[in-house]
C-alpha cells in the first residue's frame, strides 16, 4: 500500500529556513541542510551528499523547534554536489526526500527510492562577472544582414574574394530572399551570397541602437572567411574586405564606446576553415599550410591521420578542421602571446568574446583564456556557447567545469528561449515554467546568473515571433519547405501577441536579455538560413515596444541587479518580482530602491491575479520579508500601459487581460 508522506516531510532547497545560504556557495562554504519532519515515527535521518560518485551519509540532529538539520562545508575546490535525505523508518524500510521529478531544486518530494537529488553548485571565491554586463542590453548582429553603407567597402571585398577563387553571389536588391540551394552553375548549396552589409553601416547605426537603449553588440565573426557567416575562419587577425578595414573597426569600437555600448565579438577557436592562412587546402594564400606539408608552422595545429587528405574535422565537415587547443604554438598564436589573436582584438577596442562551440573546447583552454582577457582588464567579457545547463553539462566523458568560476563569465541561455516557448504553447503551465525560473537562479553562480545572456532567437534557431505564431516545429520541415513557408497575417498578429509577452519576461529577468537583429521588428525567420535575412523594419510598434523595455531596464537598478522572486496563480499566470530596499541590490552594491512586479496571463480568459509580498516565498529573504511588512505601499502602476492598481497590506490585485503582459512599479514611503 501506498502510504503518501507529502504532510510530514518538508524541504524547499529555494528557502532559507531549509537551505542556508541559498543558492550556489563558494568554495568552503558551510551551508546548513534542513528537513523538517511533523507527526512521522522513524528511527534515523541521514543527509546523503554526493560528489564525484562518493556517496557521504551525515547524520541530521533535531533543534529546539523540531527541525532536522546537518552542516556541511563544501569542498575546497568547485564541483557540483548532489543531496538527498534519508529516512531510517525501521531496519528493513527507509523513504527518501529528494528533488521535483524533472528538477533539481525547490520543493521536492518523497520516495521509496533512492530519489533524484538537488543541485548544490559549488563554484571559485574569486569569481566576479563585469558590474556592465549584468546590466547589459544586448543586440546580436549578423553583419551581412544589417546595415550597409555607401562607401564603396563590399564591392572592393567582392573584388578580393572573387580574385582568390571563391564564389561569390551579390544579392542586387536588399529585399530579395537568401540562398538556400545551389546557386546555378553550382553543384552544391554554399553559404555564398551577400547583400552588403559592412561594419561602417554598423556605426551609421549606433545612435539608433543607444536611443533604442542598447548598451552591447555581439557581432557574430568579423574576420575573414570564405563564407556570409564566416565561422570558417581565413585569416584570425584581418576584417573580412566584405565587411570593411581593421580601421573600420576601430572606428567602430571608437563610436561604441563614447555611447556607453560595448562590443563582443565571435571567436572561432575549435576550428579553421580549409580555405585559410593557416590549412590553405586551395592554396589560395601565399602562406605554407599544413596542408600543403608537414614543415608549415601550422602543421602541428592539426591532427592528420593520412597526410594530406585525412585529417580530424568538426562534426566530420572536412571545409573545417580540427585545432588542437593544447597544441603550444597554437596556443601562443591564439591566447598566449602578447601579440596573440585575443590581445590584437582587444587591443583594437573589443571587450570579450562569445566562444563559439565552448564544449568543443577544453576547460584548461578556455581558462587560459579567462586569464588572458582577464589580465588586459577585469571589465572584459567571456560567453560561451552552450545549449544545455552549463553547471551540468557533459561533453566528451567530462564534467565541464566552465560554469564554476575559473572559465566563462556567461552562456547563452537557450534553455530559457526554450522554456519561454513551452509555456506560451501551452506546451507547459506556469508551475513547470516558475520551476525552471527558481532552478537556474539556484543553480548558477551569482554573479554567472545574473549576466545570463536570455535570448530568443540566434543565428541557430527560428525567430521568436514565427516561431510562437504558427506554433511549427521547424525541425520538421524541409529547407524547401522551410524556403516557401508563409507565415498568414492572422499567424503573423498572433506571434506579435506573444512575443511582447516573451520579450517582456526577458527583460525583467536577471541576466542580459540579447535582441537577435530585427526581431524587435517583427522579422521572421525559420533554421539557417531562414533567419538570417536582411534587416527589415516591418513593425514600428514592436520596435518602440522593445525600446520602451530596453530603457525602462536601462534605467532601473531593480531590473539589472535586484533581487527576484517568481509566483504563480493556475496553468495560465506568472509572476516576477524584482527589487532593491535599503539602497542595497542583489549583491549588496549600492543601489537605487525600487520594486516592479510582472504579471503575464497567457490564457484565454482575464485573470483576477493576487500577490502577497508578506508572504514567505522561495528566493525572498527572511529579513527582505520583514522588511516588506514594515513598507507603506502606495498603489502601483504599469509602466507599458499607465494603468494603476492597488496595494493594500501588501496585497498587490491586478485584473489582466488575456494574452497580455504588465510590469507594475511598485510605490511604497
Amino acid at each position: 500500500m501506498q502510504i503518501d508522506f507529502s504532510k510530514q516531510l518538508m524541504h524547499d532547497s529555494a528557502k532559507e529556513e531549509y537551505r542556508k545560504p541559498l543558492g550556489a556557495v563558494t568554495a568552503g562554504t558551510c551551508v546548513r541542510l534542513s528537513l523538517a519532519v511533523r507527526d512521522l515515527y522513524f528511527k534515523k535521518i541521514y543527509l546523503t551528499l554526493v560528489a564525484d560518485e562518493t556517496e557521504e551519509n551525515i547524520p541530521m540532529q533535531q533543534d529546539e523547534n523540531g527541525i532536522w538539520w546537518a552542516e556541511y562545508e563544501t569542498p575546497s575546490v568547485p564541483c557540483v554536489l548532489w543531496y538527498w535525505f534519508c529516512i531510517r523508518m525501521d531496519e528493513d524500510t527507509s523513504i527518501y526526500y529528494g528533488a521535483h521529478s524533472g528538477g533539481t531544486s525547490g520543493i521536492g518530494e518523497v520516495y521509496w527510492n533512492p530519489p533524484p537529488p538537488f543541485q548544490l553548485t559549488v563554484y571559485d571565491e574569486a569569481f566576479t562577472t563585469p558590474g556592465w554586463a549584468k546590466g547589459a542590453n544586448l543586440y546580436q548582429i549578423f553583419p551581412d544582414r544589417f546595415a550597409p553603407d555607401d562607401s564603396g567597402t563590399f564591392g572592393r571585398g567582392v573584388e578580393y574574394h572573387r580574385s582568390r577563387g571563391r564564389n561569390v553571389l551579390v544579392h542586387r536588391d536588399w529585399n530579395e530572399k537568401v540562398l538556400y540551394e545551389a546557386a546555378e552553375g553550382m553543384e552544391h548549396y554554399e553559404p555564398c551570397d551577400y547583400y552588403g552589409g559592412t561594419l561602417l553601416g554598423i556605426v551609421g547605426s549606433l545612435d539608433a541602437l543607444r536611443d533604442m537603449g542598447i548598451t552591447a553588440l555581439y557581432l557574430n565573426p568579423i574576420v575573414e572567411a570564405a563564407s556570409n557567416h564566416r565561422y570558417n575562419t581565413g585569416d584570425y587577425l584581418r576584417v573580412d574586405p566584405i565587411l570593411g578595414t581593421e580601421e573600420d573597426f576601430d572606428l567602430l569600437a571608437r563610436e561604441a564606446r563614447e555611447r556607453g555600448i560595448r562590443i563582443i565579438l565571435d571567436g572561432v577557436y575549435s576550428h579553421t576553415g580549409d580555405d585559410s592562412v593557416y590549412f590553405n587546402k586551395y592554396g589560395r594564400y601565399d602562406s605554407l599550410g599544413a596542408y600543403q606539408s608537414p614543415e608549415s608552422p601550422y602543421y602541428k595545429w592539426y591532427q592528420f591521420t593520412e597526410y594530406p587528405d585525412q585529417y580530424k574535422s568538426w562534426w566530420g565537415f572536412t571545409t573545417l578542421p580540427e585545432v588542437d587547443e593544447t597544441q603550444p604554438e597554437w596556443a601562443e598564436f591564439v591566447i598566449d602571446g602578447e601579440t596573440s589573436v585575443l590581445a590584437a582584438w582587444l587591443a583594437r577596442g573589443a571587450n570579450g568574446f562569445r566562444l563559439d562551440v565552448a564544449d568543443e573546447l577544453p576547460d584548461e583552454t578556455i581558462e587560459k583564456m579567462r586569464a588572458k582577457i582577464k589580465h588586459a582588464s577585469q571589465d572584459n567579457f567571456l560567453l560561451g556557447e552552450v545549449w544545455e545547463d552549463a553547471t551540468t553539462k557533459q561533453s566528451y566523458g567530462r564534467h565541464r567545469t566552465y560554469a564554476l568560476g575559473r572559465g566563462l563569465d556567461s552562456v547563452m541561455n537557450y534553455p530559457f528561449a526554450a522554456a519561454v516557448t513551452d509555456f506560451l504553447h501551452g506546451k507547459s503551465n506556469a508551475a513547470k515554467f516558475r520551476r525552471f525560473l527558481v532552478g537556474q537562479s539556484q543553480n548558477y553562480p551569482k554573479d554567472m546568473y545574473y549576466c545570463l545572456m536570455n535570448l530568443l532567437s540566434s543565428h541557430d534557431i527560428a525567430r521568436i515571433r514565427t516561431v510562437l505564431g504558427t506554433k511549427i516545429d521547424p525541425h520538421s520541415l524541409t529547407r524547401e519547405q522551410q524556403a516557401h513557408f508563409i507565415v498568414s497575417d492572422e499567424q503573423d498578429a498572433y506571434g506579435a501577441k506573444l512575443q511582447r509577452i516573451a520579450a517582456g519576461i526577458q527583460f525583467t529577468l536577471p541576466g542580459m536579455p540579447c535582441v537577435y537583429y530585427g526581431d524587435e521588428t517583427g522579422m521572421h525567420g525559420l533554421l539557417d538560413p531562414f533567419n538570417r535575412g536582411p534587416y527589415k523594419a516591418r513593425d514600428l510598434d514592436m520596435r518602440e515596444y522593445y525600446k520602451k523595455l530596453a530603457l525602462l531596464r536601462r534605467d532601473t537598478d531593480a531590473l539589472k541587479t535586484g533581487n527576484c522572486a517568481f509566483y504563480e496563480q493556475g496553468d495560465d499566470v506568472l509572476g516576477i518580482l524584482r527589487y532593491c530596499i535599503d539602497g542595497r541590490d542583489a549583491f549588496g552594491t549600492l543601489a537605487q530602491d525600487g520594486m516592479y512586479l510582472t504579471l503575464v496571463n497567457r490564457g484565454k480568459e482575464p485573470h483576477h491575479i493576487a500577490v502577497d509580498l508578506f508572504a514567505r516565498e522561495e528566493l525572498i529573504l527572511e529579513e527582505h520579508t520583514a522588511s516588506f511588512r514594515e513598507f507603506e505601499f502606495e498603489g502601483a502602476v504599469c509602466k507599458l500601459t499607465d494603468e494603476t492598481y492597488p496595494v493594500n497590506e501588501g496585497l498587490v490585485e491586478a485584473m489582466i487581460p488575456p494574452e497580455s503582459i504588465r510590469i507594475l512599479e511598485i510605490e511604497w514611503i
